[in-house]
């Protein structure tokens, strides 16, 4: 097979087409510019992409991992040559869920469909070998150059060696042998733990036998006085039930007579505080409050004081006659006095003086009287003789207050009492009309009726204990039965006991076999390997020994021993790697499909000089076979740079 062109939407590839020839191509470009995702493209188009993956330690699955950048479908088509002519693969999504699972293959420039190659066997027709022998053969990258061991690659590597049939598989083999090993003897699942086990129940059964038929006439015992017992119980339970109805009555009676004397001392303490309050609104106060009657008595006696005080602070009216009389004796001595004249209108302005004080006096007397009135109004609303009356009402209004407020608080306390009164006539009435509980509670009826019910369970309990044992009487009484069960065990146990040691028998047979089909394909891939691999070192190293799951020793030439893989430089490692990988695909792969060999930055630890000598062994390789060399380096290229048998492109 040779692939002429593919084109991609897979990743970065957007549309991207790379075309390619016989032989060895290099297609070198820098890091991150898609060649591993050419290499993963390649592969999806041969095998399909694995919609099963999961993402493991960061590593994204490849349906993830190379989804579209520009979010179109994954998709593709690969131009192939084949020995039946040109074969045009595509592949594309339908379903966003399974990219590239639909599939055709037609013949290229038509559309005349390849017979019998489907999305699933295109693979394996094309290359010669299935998706696990192609990724440890032919797929070939820098972190996965060592070979694994895998069931398909061994399968390849029996058909080597034997008949040709690629069906068979050491580690398969030898998996299937260790799960019937593990349905033989696998911790208590096992079918002869299983089967132990149930060899000893019957043992202990057959031991159980007396025990049981023991029970039952213990159980029975027992049983007996629990029924003793329990009647005893019953009759203290109705006398204490008796009793505990009788002392009910008794409460609620008791309950109903303190209800209805704390309802009449409840009416007397409103009557009392009712009286109080109405002695208070015959007060001048009423029911202001002590603070505000206090305030208004001290302002109203101060206002009285200063009333008597204003009023007792008039002038008298006795100064009027004084002109008056003064008055009237000139106009009485006129007639005999010398100044006739002068007497009288000395006399009128006395009296014209006298007149005038006259007035005035009035209206003092005018203001004095209402003063006196004002001070009287303010003494009769207090039904006081004096200011130090209204003193003497606000100490019988406060003594009111007192009164009142204890007629108050006896009211709110004769209301509680009768609550509680009440709440405990509720409480005792409730048990004489709906009935005692005599199953809760902490009293003596309630007691006795827990202790009834106890030795009801007990003896329920009882019954059910003897009717268990009765039933394994009858079951396990029949000791031939049992004797024959036994023996059925033990002649099943022997038989499955002698599958395990043929079992393990054939897995020591098998592991023969495995290491005699070993001998024979080993040295084969060891021998050519070795000499890739001294190719590549220019003769440095001249042996390789191959380990069970394919892991490598390398020997110095003329050294004694070999060196593990790991003990040998990255280059060094890398080369012996190339050889074995090379010598797989020799030996593993169907030369007449001649499947292409891709390699992605396989050689990236490789030195000039190292290079050099892969890639002419890389062109020998590609003298039979299509090789696909990507890299980030340009040194390959520059090497081939004047052999025209080598394509060389830049991505």
């Amino acid at each position: 097979m040779i692939i002429k062109k593919m084109t991609a939407y897979f990743g970065a590839l957007d549309g991207k087409s790379l075309e390619l020839g016989r032989g060895l191509n290099v297609l070198y470009a820098p890091n991150e510019s898609g060649k591993s995702t050419w290499c993963a493209f390649l592969r999806a188009m041969l095998y399909g992409v694995d919609t099963a993956q999961r993402a493991k330690q960061g590593q994204h699955p490849d349906k993830v991992k190379y989804r579209p950048w520009s979010g179109a479908p994954m998709s593709g088509s690969m131009d192939i040559e084949t020995a039946d002519g040109p074969v045009t693969l595509r592949r594309w999504t339908e379903r966003s869920g399974q990219p590239m699972q639909m599939f055709s293959a037609t013949v290229t420039g038509t559309e005349e469909p390849v017979a019998g190659m489907t999305g699933e066997s295109a693979g394996r027709i094309l290359t010669g070998a299935p998706r696990e022998v192609f990724e440890r053969s032919a797929f070939i990258h820098q972190s996965g150059l060592g070979v694994t061991a895998d069931p398909e690659l061994e399968k390849r590597f029996a058909a080597i060696v034997s008949a040709g049939d690629e069906e068979q598989s050491y580690s398969e083999t030898d998996e299937r042998l260790r799960a019937w090993l593990r349905r033989r003897r696998s911790g208590r699942r096992g079918a002869i733990p299983e089967t132990e086990g149930e060899i000893a129940r019957v043992r202990e059964e057959l031991a159980r036998i007396g025990e049981a038929s023991q029970a039952v006439e213990r159980l029975e015992r027992e049983l007996t006085d629990a029924q003793t017992r329990q009647e005893k119980l019953v009759r203290q339970m109705e006398q204490a039930r008796a009793e505990a109805r009788k002392k009910a009555l008794a409460d609620y009676q008791a309950a109903k007579r303190n209800t209805e004397e704390a309802a009449g001392a409840l009416s007397r303490a409103q009557e009392e505080k009712n009286q109080s309050i109405r002695a208070l609104t015959e007060t001048p106060f009423g029911t202001v409050g002590p603070d505000v009657a206090k305030e208004q008595a001290e302002q109203d006696r101060a206002d009285a004081e200063e009333l008597f005080r204003r009023a007792d602070a008039m002038p008298p009216r006795w100064p009027m006659f004084i002109p008056l009389g003064a008055g009237v004796l000139l106009l009485l001595l006129a007639p005999f006095g010398r100044m006739t004249l002068s007497l009288v209108v000395g006399g009128a302005a006395f009296l014209a003086l006298a007149g005038g004080l006259y007035f005035w006096s009035k209206d003092v007397e005018k203001r004095r009287d209402a003063l006196l009135d004002e001070a009287s109004a303010l003494l009769e609303s207090y039904g006081a003789d004096g200011p130090e009356g209204i003193s003497e009402a606000l100490d019988r209004y406060l003594a009111l207050c007192g009164a009142a407020k204890e007629a108050t608080r006896k009211q709110t306390a004769a209301e509680q009492a009768l609550g509680r009164a009440q709440q405990a006539q509720k409480d005792a009435e409730e048990p004489v009309l709906n009935g005692l509980d005599f199953v809760n509670g902490d009293n003596e009826a309630a007691r006795a009726s827990q202790a009834v019910t106890a030795g009801q369970e007990r003896m329920d309990q009882l019954r059910e204990q003897r009717a268990m044992a009765e039933g394994r009487v009858k079951a396990l009484g029949d000791e031939m039965v049992l004797r024959s069960d036994l023996t059925e065990l033990e002649s099943r146990r022997k038989e499955l006991l002698a599958q395990e040691a043929a079992l393990s028998l054939a897995q020591e047979t098998l592991a023969q076999a495995d290491l005699g089909l070993r001998e024979k394909f080993s040295p084969v891939l060891a021998q050519r390997a070795a000499a890739l691999f001294s190719a590549l070192t220019d003769g440095r190293y001249d042996e390789i020994t191959l380990a069970r799951d394919l892991s490598a020793k390398a020997r110095l030439t003329g050294d004694a021993v070999g060196w593990e893989a790991d003990y040998l430089s990255q280059g060094a490692r890398d080369q012996l790697y190339l050889a074995l990988r090379l010598a797989v695909c020799e030996l593993v792969l169907p030369p007449e499909q001649a499947c292409p060999i891709i390699l992605d930055d396989a050689l990236a630890a490789f030195d000039r000089e190292r290079m050099g000598r892969a890639l002419e062994l890389l062109k020998q390789v590609a003298e039979k076979r299509q090789v696909l060399l990507f890299s980030c380096h340009e040194r390959e290229s520059e090497y081939f740079a004047q052999d025209g048998g080598v394509l060389v492109q830049r991505l």
